[in-house]
């Protein structure tokens, strides 16, 4: 049987695309900070585009029918908010030279969240009967730990700031620590193979955005943060982890079609 190791080593073009975003990441930075804000906001649009893309193939397989439809669907949407802030975010900072946070591109950045939350609820339908009261008691005590961390040294350098700025940095690691638990429940889900390695991947790209949040909070509020420095590379991995993801969800969808063809002949 393919080791779980195994099965992420054979991602080859996963691991290539994480590898390459990170490289650029830091060339661009050793190059000099404007490089760095240059190739960092750049970088967002083939990322976010690419998932974008993804997201319509797989509302177009599955349809609006069905708890997955419905699915996808709610991930669709959290595909296009993804991509609004993110175009928004560039276009206010290379475009109109002003500081995009706080501003219009939190509003969809916010709208992740429920997107999110939704996908995932409609995703567990079909086996919710799976899910027990225990797998529950590890992803919350988890993620309870991690954001009274976060908080812990968010908060701390929030003093003193806009009442809008603290808002955010507390509302951030909150909805990025209820996110993760149905995340975590879907891991191990997958090792009783009741889900696919998806889940796995979208494990994975939700720590990485919770631990990018968290530190675009901490250095946004000492004024250290600018678009392309190193942490912007755990912002990048979470939309490259969600977009293989649906990738992977897209072969095993295509494999088994085939299946059922090969069985009607």
């Amino acid at each position: 049987m393919q080791t779980y190791l195994d099965s992420l080593l054979s991602k080859k073009y996963l691991i290539a695309a994480l590898a390459a975003t990170a490289l650029a990441i830091l060339v661009s930075n050793f190059l000099g900070k404007d490089y760095a804000i240059l190739v960092g906001n750049l970088t967002y649009i083939p990322i976010t585009g690419s998932l974008m893309v993804l997201s319509i193939l797989v509302i177009a397989r599955y349809g609006a029918s069905g708890q997955h439809g419905i699915a996808w669907i709610s991930f669709g949407g959290y595909a296009l908010s993804a991509l609004i802030a993110e175009m928004l975010w560039i276009f206010q900072e290379l475009y109109l030279k002003i500081d995009p946070y706080p501003s219009t591109p939190d509003i969809f950045y916010l709208l992740n969240y429920p997107f999110l939350l939704m996908f995932f609820i409609a995703y567990f339908q079909p086996v919710r009967s799976a899910i027990t009261k225990k797998m529950f008691a590890a992803p919350i005590a988890f993620s309870a730990g991690i954001l009274a961390i976060s908080l812990y040294f968010t908060i701390g350098v929030s003093s003193g700031l806009p009442l809008l700025e603290m808002a955010l940095s507390i509302i951030y690691p909150t909805l990025d620590a209820i996110i993760i638990i149905p995340a975590l429940i879907g891991v191990v889900l997958f090792f009783k193979g009741k889900v696919n390695f998806m889940w796995t991947l979208f494990c994975f790209g939700i720590v990485s955005v919770f631990a990018a949040d968290t530190a675009f909070l901490f250095t946004q509020n000492d004024g250290s943060y600018y678009v392309g420095n190193p942490l912007e590379i755990l912002f990048f991995w979470n939309y490259i982890l969600l977009a293989f993801g649906v990738s992977n969800h897209l072969v095993l969808f295509q494999k088994q079609k085939a299946s059922k063809f090969k069985e009607m002949e």
